[in-house]
């Protein structure tokens, strides 16, 4: 945090009229004279704000598409099945039933069958299928749903379209064979080919090997493909591979058939009916005997502790629910880890039936939401991961994967819809914070990368800028790393004053070498910035997501002493991309290399991504109350504020005019001004007023008055400066004491 130390210098010369001749003049004169001094100032953490909502998409309001939430993982069961049929059958007693239909054309849904004996023959010389099709429905047979077989021969795939056509496949010499087969509906067709012939017609040699066969189902649309299949006959030669009695080609039994698992649908959508904003999430699951299931996954990758517990919330709304039995609930799970344990944390919503919770796995963890099973009516979730899991295991290490919410339904003619709304998880933006609650010296450094992985090259050391602890970098000969993790989509435009600030130690660093250390952030528009601790050459460009894009912290690396970066992402952004941003702050890499024969050693500390506010003006004040003419008088303030631009005094004598006068952060830069007859008695008012890169101000008041004091004339015999003028002078001096930083982008 830049902390600038405002002092004004009111100096007040009165001489006494015993002193005057008739030739005195009363003037008074008003002067300005700027100094500049370093400071290191510590970062104050009560003063920003460390934590925002990191689950990428804010309120749920982003949507890639009208059934696809932005940045979430979204699964859905769609419809279908299979069975043994005794109605639709070519001859005996059983046929091969099969239907999909499609939730929408961008969630198709697909079912197949193949026989479980799949044994590879070789040289198939005479190879021929043979079976009868009954296509009952199909919605839109052209390039949209599809019946059609797959067979796998020499290295290639030959596909027979049934009754369908797709016109969006040719054949290849080098690829694979398409043969669109006619067919009428509603009866039974008859399905004879000579594999082998087909193949050497589209491929010019004999096949090798003949490997497998599946028939499919695919629909696009709302409407059932639904087929059967009978009497199968795959021979070669004389050798009957499938048949009657033989694998059981004819489906009357004696045969290991093996076909996708039957589902029904459910779906995932935006609502209108919302909590808040524009939109919920609607996860709606439809059971017509087996299982419907939507849910949702959000990647969070956030390490959490006692000092960065996580808090996550969101509403949520049962708005249909239908025949209610144990097998239809709601429930979201938290994958939570340390280096010691790994379970999933369930919380449920809503549970039918009676009730009761379903039973856990292991060291699994199970909670019941506040409003359990209220409908029609939005409830608020909120919960304490870090509080939760330490119920189970004292820890303060604790890794939170992913967040998965799931609604299903697995009952007959069953059905459960549930809005989620204005979703949040609120941590820390970085994980690495002041690494106070890392685990041992030595260990490896969790927060950049899961706890369970055994990584070497960044660890805790008690070597530390504050604190007892930091992260240790030590590479050598030819050794490096490069580790990344999430940021949640941090919304960042010309707004949002995102600041990265950090402590770095670099204790051995050869400046003759390609050795490096950098940060690099990446944007939801594809541009990165990155920031170069330390670098001998050119080397790191080859590392970097974007060669040019890259800001040199240090011209000459300074090594055996703590420095302090505060890096403002905004404007650092516009330097390098020539805009300012108005995308997302997605990434975070950090990578260093020790070139061959070398050894790099650094350390990091208090390492933080932090929203600054306005700046902050404290102790403001002058000294006496009423001072003497010929004393000097002491306006002092302080500002903190990591992009501070300018710092402006607001004054006015005896209620008059207000003047202003900027004292600017660099150079000596000198202002002047004259007033006559000045005469004890004055009394001087004013404010100061403190403006950062980003346009937000503070103006610094006594309360809801302005700062006041009035000049009282010396008394006789009271021991005056030296005075070089005849009348009254006002000297006012400006010493600004800040901490700043210049960088420039390396050539």
């Amino acid at each position: 945090m830049i902390r600038k130390t405002i002092t004004l210098l009111f100096v007040f010369l009165m001489v006494s009229s015993i002193f005057m001749t008739a030739q005195t003049t009363n003037t008074s004169t008003l002067g300005f004279e700027p100094e500049q001094k370093s400071q290191v100032a510590e970062t104050d953490l009560d003063r920003v704000t460390i934590d925002t909502n990191v689950l990428p998409n804010n309120g749920l309001e982003e949507w890639n598409t009208a059934t696809n939430p932005q940045f979430f993982t979204t699964s859905r069961t769609v419809e279908k099945n299979r069975w043994l049929e005794t109605t639709t059958v070519f001859e005996g007693s059983y046929s091969w039933g099969m239907y999909a239909r499609a939730i929408d054309p961008a969630h198709y849904s697909e079912i197949y069958l193949t026989n479980q004996s799949q044994a590879t023959w070789s040289n198939p010389t005479n190879l021929t299928l043979d079976f009868e099709w009954y296509l009952d429905s199909i919605g839109n047979p052209v390039d949209q749903d599809y019946f059609y077989l797959r067979i796998q021969m020499g290295g290639h795939y030959l596909f027979y379209y049934l009754g369908c056509e797709n016109t969006g496949v040719s054949n290849s010499s080098y690829g694979d064979a398409f043969f669109m087969i006619d067919g009428a509906t509603q009866t039974w067709n008859h399905h004879h080919r000579n594999l082998t012939s087909d193949f050497v017609e589209v491929f010019g040699v004999d096949p090798t090997t003949y490997q497998t066969m599946y028939w499919y189902v695919r629909s696009y649309t709302d409407t059932y493909a639904r087929v059967f299949i009978d009497d199968v006959n795959l021979v070669n030669g004389t050798t009957i591979k499938y048949g009657p009695g033989v694998s059981g080609g004819d489906f009357e039994g004696g045969g290991g058939w093996t076909s996708s698992s039957p589902s029904d649908p459910a779906d995932i959508s935006q609502s209108s009916v919302r909590h808040e904003g524009d939109w919920s999430i609607n996860m709606t699951a439809i059971s017509n005997d087996y299982l419907a299931r939507a849910s949702v996954t959000a990647r969070l990758d956030k390490r959490l502790s006692s000092i960065n517990q996580g808090q996550l919330s969101f509403w949520w709304r049962i708005d249909d629910w239908i025949n209610s039995t144990t097998n239809t609930l709601a429930s979201m799970r938290v994958n939570a880890k340390n280096s010691t344990h790994s379970l999933n944390m369930y919380y449920y919503l809503c549970v039918g039936g009676a009730g009761t919770l379903p039973p856990v796995i292991g060291n699994d963890m199970k909670f019941q939401a506040d409003s359990f099973n209220v409908t029609d009516t939005w409830n608020f979730f909120e919960c304490n991961i870090w509080e939760d899991y330490n119920t189970y295991s004292t820890t303060d290490d604790l890794w939170i994967e992913d967040i998965y919410i799931s609604v299903s339904a697995n009952s007959e003619d069953s059905l459960l819809s549930v809005l989620i709304d204005e979703m949040s998880f609120t941590a820390s933006i970085m994980n690495d914070m002041g690494y106070e609650t890392q685990t041992g010296v030595g260990t490896p450094i969790h927060g950049w990368f899961d706890p369970e992985t055994n990584e070497d090259g960044y660890t805790v050391t008690d070597f530390a800028s504050s604190g007892t602890k930091a992260g240790n970098i030590t590479l050598e000969d030819d050794d490096d790393f490069s580790y990344e993790r999430e940021l949640g989509n941090i919304e960042i435009n010309g707004t949002t004053e995102l600041i990265f600030d950090f402590n770095v130690y670099i204790e051995t660093f050869n400046d003759t070498s390609e050795d490096f250390i950098f940060f690099e952030f990446q944007f939801g528009d594809g541009e990165a910035l990155t920031y170069v601790i330390a670098n001998a050459s050119s080397e790191f460009e080859s590392w970097s997501a974007e060669e040019d894009n890259f800001i040199i912290l240090q011209d000459t690396v300074v090594t055996d002493d703590w420095l302090n970066f505060q890096l403002d992402l905004v404007h650092d952004y516009e330097l390098i991309v020539g805009s300012l941003p108005d995308t997302t702050l997605d990434q975070i890499h950090l990578a260093a290399l020790a070139s061959k024969t070398n050894k790099l050693t650094a350390f990091l500390d208090d390492v933080y991504i932090y929203y600054d506010p306005a700046p902050g003006i404290t102790n403001v004040g002058h000294g006496s109350a009423s001072p003497l003419t010929g004393q000097i008088v002491t306006i002092s303030a302080t500002v903190v504020d990591a992009t501070l631009e300018t710092v402006v005094l607001n004054y006015r004598l005896d209620n008059a005019t207000w003047m202003t006068q900027a004292m600017f952060q660099l150079g000596d830069f000198p202002f002047g001004s004259n007033f006559a007859n000045l005469p004890d008695g004055t009394n001087v008012e004013y404010y100061i007023i403190a403006t950062d890169a980003f346009g937000k101000s503070t103006d610094a008041m006594n309360g809801t008055d302005f700062f006041s004091f009035t000049v009282v004339a010396t008394p006789q015999g009271f021991p005056l400066l030296p005075i070089v003028a005849v009348g009254v002078v006002l000297v006012i001096g400006v010493v600004i004491v800040l901490y700043m930083f210049v960088f420039k982008k390396k050539e």
